[in-house]
């Protein structure tokens, strides 16, 4: 049987007519176009829904006015995916005086409610510190955003920052209070004095105060500690007023807030530097060199001044029978590696002056050139305070003064006085009204010794400082020397006083 191979017919369409087919294509492109507008639509509309689920709250920055008309704006974007504190949503907003965005960062603190702080923490600006609302109660960590003067700009790098006490900010440190090393037990009241360290961008601790409690006596005692220079300042018992308070309190406040360590990037100390009669500035890389160029080779000090954390402040070489001297002048801080650095000022003097000593009187009611303030000003009324065993703590004179053409109390005159545990002058403060007496020594602070007598005082003048040293021999009372160190224009004058004596 033969069998055939039959091609089968495969069934083909008619070609469509052009017209036909540009009316389906054009049918195709209105379907796509609608469905391209739809989807437009309903992006804008999700779009117009986000935005105005945007929340936005104004931040009361205090702008200087170089920035007068500027804004700072908390935005945080709405829409399901945005999550309360989310630091990509959530995030900062800096205007200028036309509205327009200058500046936008990630305010990084997740806690729904924020509470927001204006102060000095880096250098002379207001920074801004951003802490969850419950902070005070819990004293959670915040963010500190630190504000650039130059660029006028907020660095987006922030600084972790523990809540501190309000209003204790000074000269950029600031008070945490109940701090604990991890795992030390709630014993007794502890805080410590803050500042950041704007080359490590972190909080360092500076002194740190410590009032444990004898479980089996009641008795408390105190403990100051600087952090930074490993030691203590002050250790003792202390007393408590029914109230809670310590007793003599303000001995250690003073101690524990005066003389506070500050940050520097250097490396190594400072060359000494000094200016010459023609006011040129030389530098000499160590002590030797310095006391060598000054007659003082291989010389044992004369004097010198400690504060009360046992860094050396002053060093004299002096000679009493040519009346020639020179000295050092040691200021402290931290670098960035937390090692101790010391910038150094050196001065030199080639005779002393003959003078005769007049009794201070640390308690005078005038100013230092002798003014009677009861005389200045009308209204003029006198406030005072008192120790508990009868010692004047503080005194203030006021009176009526115009301040820019309106009638105003002011201070003519201020005083207040610290005192050691055994009732000893250890620190006395001095302040007049420039306007009335002078802008010369309108500030003064005094150190006392153990024995109730001036040994450093430093004086606010014009054009810069004055430092005093007052040098004893033995027991006496009378100082047997005064060495004036007058700071200003970048040189030093020199005054060596020796009083006249009949010993």
């Amino acid at each position: 049987m033969i069998k055939r191979n039959v091609l089968k017919k495969e069934y083909c369409p008619k070609q469509i007519p052009q017209k036909i087919k540009n009316l389906l294509l054009f049918a195709a492109g209105v379907g796509v176009g609608a469905l391209l507008l739809c989807g437009i639509s309903a992006w804008r509309n999700q779009a117009d829904t986000a935005q105005e689920e945007d929340t936005e709250i104004a931040v009361d920055y205090p702008f200087s006015h170089s920035e007068e008309g500027w804004s700072l704006v908390l935005r945080e974007s709405g829409g399901e995916d945005a999550q309360a504190g989310d630091s990509v949503r959530r995030r900062f907003c800096l205007y200028d005086e036309k509205g327009e965005l200058l500046q936008e960062f990630p305010c990084g603190v997740a806690a729904e409610d924020l509470i927001f702080r204006f102060d000095v923490l880096f250098d002379y600006n207001k920074d801004l510190a951003v802490f969850p609302s419950d902070a005070p109660e819990t004293g959670a960590e915040g963010l500190c955003f630190q504000w650039e003067r130059e660029k006028q700009r907020f660095v987006e790098e922030p600084v972790a920052i523990p809540w501190y006490q309000e209003g204790s900010v000074w000269d950029g440190a600031f008070l945490v209070c109940s701090v604990r090393e991890d795992g030390e037990e709630e014993n007794g009241e502890t805080k410590a004095i803050c500042r950041i360290h704007e080359g490590l961008r972190r909080v360092v601790e500076l002194r740190r105060w410590t009032v444990r409690r004898d479980a089996a006596t009641g008795e408390e005692s105190l403990c100051i500690r600087d952090c930074l220079e490993g030691q203590d300042i002050y250790t003792g018992k202390v007393i408590r007023y029914d109230t809670g308070g310590l007793k003599n309190e303000k001995y250690y406040q003073y101690l524990f807030w005066e003389g506070l360590e500050k940050f520097w990037d250097d490396e190594n100390d400072s060359p000494i530097r000094i200016q010459n009669e023609h006011l040129e500035q030389i530098e000499y890389e160590d002590k030797k060199t310095f006391l060598a160029a000054y007659g003082f080779a291989a010389a044992e000090p004369f004097y010198e001044y400690y504060d009360r954390f046992q860094n050396l402040i002053m060093e004299l070489y002096f000679d009493p029978q040519t009346g020639r001297g020179c000295g050092i002048c040691y200021y402290y801080h931290f670098n960035d590696k937390l090692e101790k650095r010391a910038t150094r000022d050196g001065f030199a003097f080639e005779e002393v002056e003959i003078g005769v000593w007049e009794p201070q009187d640390g308690f005078s009611k005038r100013t230092v050139i002798g003014d009677d303030v009861s005389k200045s000003a009308s209204g003029y009324r006198e406030i005072y305070e008192y120790t508990d065993d009868g010692k004047i703590s503080s005194f203030e004179a006021r009176g009526m003064d115009l301040v820019d053409r309106v009638p105003m109390e002011v201070s003519l005159l201020s005083l207040d006085y610290s005192y050691r545990d055994d009732g000893t002058l250890y620190h006395r403060e001095y302040h007049h009204y420039a306007k009335f007496f002078g802008s010369n020594s309108q500030s003064e602070d005094g150190d006392y010794d153990e024995q109730g007598r001036l040994v450093y005082q430093y004086s606010y003048i014009t054009h810069g400082a004055i430092d005093e040293y007052y040098i004893y021999k033995g027991n006496r009372m009378e100082p047997q020397y005064r060495l004036l160190l007058d700071w200003g224009g970048g040189g030093v004058y020199v005054q060596m006083i020796v009083y006249d004596s009949d010993d």
